[in-house]
C-alpha cells in the first residue's frame, strides 16, 4: 500500500491518549522525477481519506465508537521538495479548517 493506491487506506489506528482516529499514508517514492504527478497522487489520497472521515466510513470497523478527533499522517521515504513542502503546509491549513490534524515526516536517516 502506498500513496499511489488512492482507494486503499494504508493504515488506521487509535491514539488512546487523545481518542483520535489516526490514518497513515506511506510514500516510498522519490520526488525528483514527476513532481507534479507525485503531488497529484498525494492530494487524491488525502481527499479520499477526508471523504472516508466525513462520510464516517470508519464505522464499518469501529461500529459504535466515537472519536474526539482525526489525524492524517504521511511518512515519506525520501525528503520532499520545496514545492512538496509548500503543498503539505497548505494542506495542513485546509485540513485544520475541517477539524482534521495533519502531520508529515521523513523516515529517519532519509532527510
Amino acid at each position: 500500500m502506498s500513496v499511489k493506491q488512492a482507494n486503499v487506506i494504508d493504515g488506521m489506528g487509535i491514539d488512546k491518549e487523545t481518542n483520535t482516529l489516526v490514518f497513515l499514508i506511506t510514500d516510498p517514492y522519490a520526488w525528483l522525477v514527476q513532481e507534479y504527478e507525485h503531488l497529484k497522487a498525494i492530494q487524491t489520497k488525502i481527499n479520499n481519506y477526508v471523504h472516508y472521515i466525513e462520510t464516517k466510513g470508519y464505522r464499518e470497523k469501529y461500529r459504535n465508537r466515537e472519536f474526539d478527533g482525526f489525524r492524517i499522517e504521511i511518512v515519506f521515504q525520501y525528503r520532499y521538495t520545496d514545492n512538496g513542502e509548500a503543498f503539505l503546509k497548505a494542506g495542513q491549513k485546509q485540513l485544520k479548517e475541517r477539524n482534521i490534524d495533519f502531520s508529515y515526516s521523513v523516515v529517519e536517516g532519509r532527510r
